[in-house]
């Protein structure tokens, strides 16, 4: 199926918005699809009155434009529903195991990785946050199982979520280079299923992914929207009580021996050449696979990807008017 209508968007209202890439929006025709889905992965996922579900309600109050029609914008029709449960899913895991210990957030991960079973067994934890996470992604995994997918994807992208929940927040280093940093920040943004969460989305061919190119391109993109969420983040971030502080703004501190404000604007120039490494790569890619349309679809959608992204972290009451407990 087709996506929704997009169009541009004028990311010059946004002042603190500094992406190379264009932003389009599929707002508003997909926007009754996405809230059906955030309603239904929010209450699913949350319990009354908790501060995930506070945090949750809250993230997507940003008048800009709705995180999904901004990043994810070629989804088709019938498959946007799923990755807007998807990713807000990971961003209600991620707001509940951010300030637990180390240890039992790694338990937490353990546990809820069972859905992806196929000896799953439907127990609710003591009632806990996690057992209704994990009931809630075993449903939506069923629920996938049963579509008319006569492809390998859908299986894939299991297997890469299942990889994802056991990596993202399985090491507890301080970092002490950006260099040794950022490998982890793109695990720890799910980014290899975000990538084929994309894919799925847009229902771009499986066979696409084995373009070696193709996986230093999805390496860039994975940096930039790590630190672009590193970049806005770090004032909200920066209050959090946590026995471990998972951002690039400290990590250039340390390792350049410099304040926030320096490094920050460090950060800031990491992300736009980061950028331009794309556009360069983009450009070689499309000469040598020229014609190829699955590509072409697969490398627009990674950049209106970190576009919308950015967009959003660049105008979301989230990060900017950080909200009170």
């Amino acid at each position: 199926m087709a996506p929704y209508t997009s169009h541009p968007v004028d990311s010059a209202c946004a002042p603190a918005f500094f992406s190379l890439f264009p932003v389009i929006s599929c707002e508003p025709d997909a926007l009754p699809t996405i809230q059906r889905a955030l309603n239904d992965t929010i209450y699913s996922c949350t319990t009354p009155g908790s501060k995930e579900r506070r945090k949750a309600l809250y993230r997507h109050t940003n008048p800009a434009g709705n995180l999904f029609s901004l990043a994810f914008a070629l989804s088709e029709t019938d498959r946007l529903r799923y990755v807007a449960q998807f990713i807000e899913f990971l961003c209600i895991l991620d707001d509940s195991t951010e300030n637990m210990p180390f240890e039992e957030a790694c338990t937490a991960h353990s546990i809820i990785r069972q859905a992806l079973t196929e000896k799953y067994v439907d127990e609710n934890n003591g009632g806990k946050a996690v057992g209704m996470m994990k009931n809630f992604l075993n449903n939506l995994c069923e629920e996938l199982s049963g579509l008319d997918d006569p492809s390998t994807v859908t299986p894939l992208l299991l297997k890469t979520l299942d990889r994802s929940l056991r990596d993202r927040d399985s090491d507890d280093s301080e970092f002490v280079t950006l260099a040794e940093y950022i490998p982890y920040r793109r695990t720890n943004f799910d980014h290899d299923f975000v990538c084929q969460l994309l894919r799925w989305g847009m229902n771009v061919k499986p066979e696409v992914q084995e373009s070696p190119l193709l996986r230093t391109y999805e390496l860039i993109n994975g940096a930039i929207v790590g630190l672009t969420n590193d970049y806005f983040s770090w004032e909200m971030e920066r209050q959090q009580p946590t026995d471990r502080i998972r951002n690039a703004v400290p990590v250039l501190m340390t390792e350049h021996g410099i304040s926030e404000l320096p490094a920050k604007a460090m950060l800031k120039e990491v992300i736009i050449e980061e950028e331009r490494k794309a556009e360069a790569l983009k450009t070689r890619i499309m000469a040598e696979l020229e014609g190829d349309e699955q590509v072409k679809r697969y490398l627009t959608g990674m950049d209106l990807f970190a576009a919308g992204y950015s967009f959003w972290c660049a105008t979301c009451p989230r990060y900017h008017r950080p909200q009170k407990e």
